[in-house]
């Protein structure tokens, strides 16, 4: 038998992907947020540009085996675009995806050590390690990015939600999943 160190014993050594287990454990496997990182458009006038509220989550790293999950934490309005971080108004319809992304540089990620907030130009393969957070319709000749444009995707609360009509049977989710029922 190997055992590791146990997380959080005063003075012990161990390393950060235990602590990723034991988020992993608690969430289920499963991306979620917490609370905010709402996307909408830009608080200050409409512009090329978004603006995601403050807030927490946790993303399941998926670009090794046994990575953990990862959680994170926006104390403040994080500003994206117009710029470079924002990709340009596209010359035909397209649907962009705005992600929560991980950068951890010991599972094969960039450099840095944190986590980023982007907006990926439709048509282009989500990275790894990531969480949708909002899609944004975009059109050839949008003068700005306006909330009609964008669609919340961010999975909330602790639990999955399915609603039917009938009760849940054999293709039941996750233990403990919440299905409401209507009649």
């Amino acid at each position: 038998m190997t055992k590791e160190t146990p997380v959080w014993l005063q003075g012990g050594t161990y390393p950060a992907r235990l602590d990723r287990y034991f988020v992993e454990e608690v969430m289920r496997r499963q991306n979620r947020v917490f609370r905010g990182l709402l996307v909408s458009q830009r608080a200050g006038g409409a512009t090329q540009g978004i603006d995601v509220s403050a807030g927490s989550c946790a993303i399941l790293g998926t670009s090794q085996a046994d990575q953990g999950m990862y959680f994170m934490r926006s104390t403040a309005v994080e500003q994206i675009g117009p710029g470079a971080a924002f990709p340009p108004t596209p010359g035909a319809n397209r649907t962009d995806t705005v992600i929560a992304h991980v950068n951890d540089p010991q599972a094969g990620g960039a450099a840095g050590n944190n986590w980023t907030i982007e907006v990926i130009p439709g048509g282009t393969s989500l990275p790894t390690n990531c969480l949708v957070l909002a899609t944004i319709a975009r059109t050839p000749s949008e003068p700005s990015i306006l909330n009609a444009a964008i669609t919340d995707m961010r999975p909330l609360g602790e639990w999955a939600w399915t609603v039917s009509t009938t009760a849940p049977g054999s293709t039941r989710g996750v233990p403990g999943d919440l299905w409401v029922v209507c009649p």
